[in-house]
């Protein structure tokens, strides 16, 4: 049973829905306007919210970006009856979960409301024990690429934290999805403290004034509300691993800061006049190409060099095609396991349709579509239906001489769901992976677009 708010000025359209939903065991909320959305939302999250596109005292996309920038991480359907590409992107933009158009079938969007929930308490349930897969998981080796990657792994890890001076550095690069906190978490658990902690820290998720804080921590009275000392993420990784995400976009003003400890081993918090020392190892993340970045001055060369102390890439999956192969069967057997029914296999059409995909969200989106494929698919056989991979996804899409995004729709009509998914592979293909270069090319943030491509499965 599920708690929904319908939003909808529609009288006619909610009191449907509202039957229709509570007859498969469902409680509705109703209300007419987003204000009124709005006052629900605050008084109790539900767990889905169905939100009209056009309400009369606010857009349905106002109200929507309002929730986002509030945090409220609920999935929305959005239901317009002006189904146009403007739409869908802009709808894209402020993270819906799928869209609806107008008029609808009132079953269609009952089916669409179950396998949202369901989708939602499967990752959920697979989320609650991911600890515990990460702990027991090895990196998956078939291809000869990952093998050499598991090998440099294994010596990097035989490296103490501290290594003459300063503090061991790694730097894995590779596009997003490739498996790189799974190649630190590896190189971690075969360190000589695997107990230790395993910090990780996403870059790009920390506010920039509250970056050194973050960091480095602060002594009490070092601002208004610091009724306490507070430990950074760098003091807390002591004895373990500080896992730096998307290393990239630190800040610049930080990134001198960053050396200097890297170097040294040692630090002050923010307001603290005597230094600190730890004993952690540093690896690093990125998927852009970090030396032209210092090269263009956006990022500080000495800081890159320091942090390429020992040096992993790993390829992209579309590369390597043994590990497909070798990734399909694990996530089968894994999540199988974890919703507790039989393994299918997958049919030589879906084989085949795999093997065509170009994959922009390499591993993490293989998860995905496998994680998608079992909650749609039969017990025993795996089709091309099930795994929601267009056919069409063989080469990239076109790019226009000027770097922006063009999408062909001469096919004819597609649901707004697939433009938004044409136009998030197009843009992740056509920056190679890169999700800032891909946030840029779509006219989003860069932490938007992360959002959508994790609900669509894509990284």
């Amino acid at each position: 049973m599920a708690d929904i708010l319908i939003v909808d000025d529609d009288a006619n359209l909610r009191v449907a829905l509202e039957m229709s939903l509570e007859q498969g065991g469902h409680v509705c909320r109703l209300a007419a306007t987003a204000s009124e959305g709005w006052a629900e939302l605050q008084r109790q999250r539900p767990d889905l919210v169905l939100l009209d596109l056009q309400l009369p005292d606010m857009s349905g996309i106002d109200l929507l970006a309002r929730a986002r920038d509030e945090r409220i991480d609920v999935p929305i359907i959005v239901m317009t009856a002006f189904g146009t590409v403007t739409s869908a992107v802009s709808a894209m933009k402020q993270g819906a979960a799928d869209f609806i158009e107008k008029p609808l079938s009132v079953k269609e969007m009952s089916h669409l409301v179950k396998r949202l929930l369901k989708s939602r308490e499967l990752a959920e349930r697979i989320d609650d024990r991911s600890g515990d897969v990460q702990a027991e998981t090895t990196l998956i080796a078939a291809s000869q690429a990952m093998k050499q990657v598991v090998a440099v792994a294994d010596k990097i890890a035989q490296m103490p934290p501290r290594a003459g001076i300063g503090l061991t550095a790694t730097l894995i690069s590779g596009e997003t999805g490739t498996g790189k906190e799974m190649v630190a978490r590896y190189i971690h658990r075969r360190g000589s403290n695997p107990s230790g902690p395993f910090i990780h820290v996403n870059c790009t998720a920390i506010p920039e004034n509250l970056f050194e804080m973050e960091h480095f921590g602060h002594e009490r009275g070092v601002f208004t509300d610091a009724k306490a000392a507070k430990q950074g993420l760098l003091e807390a990784a002591n004895g373990g691993t500080l896992f730096l995400d998307e290393i990239g976009d630190i800040p610049q003003h930080m990134q001198g800061k960053l050396l200097v400890a890297i170097e040294t081993g040692r630090f002050r918090r923010v307001g603290a006049t005597t230094e600190r020392t730890i004993d952690a190892r540093i690896i690093a993340a990125t998927n852009s190409d970090l030396e032209q970045q210092a090269r263009a001055g956006l990022f500080r060369m000495d800081l890159y060099h320091r942090l390429k102390m020992f040096q992993i890439n790993l390829p992209p999956l579309r590369e390597r095609p043994d590990d497909l192969w070798a990734l399909s069967e694990h996530f089968l057997d894994q999540f199988s396991r974890q919703l507790q029914r039989p393994v299918p296999s997958l049919t030589p059409e879906a084989r085949e349709a795999m093997r065509r995909h170009p994959w922009p969200g390499n591993v993490r989106e293989l998860a995905h579509v496998i994680l998608q494929a079992l909650v749609t698919g039969d017990d025993d056989v795996l089709l091309p239906s099930h795994l929601g991979l267009r056919a069409a996804a063989v080469a990239p899409p076109p790019a226009s001489s000027t770097g922006t995004i063009e999408l062909d729709f001469s096919a004819g009509s597609l649901s707004l769901a697939e433009v938004e998914r044409r136009l998030l592979e197009a843009a992740l293909t056509h920056a190679n992976g890169n999700i800032t270069e891909a946030a840029r090319l779509v006219g989003i943030p860069r932490g938007t677009l992360r959002y959508r491509l994790e609900k669509l499965g894509l990284v």
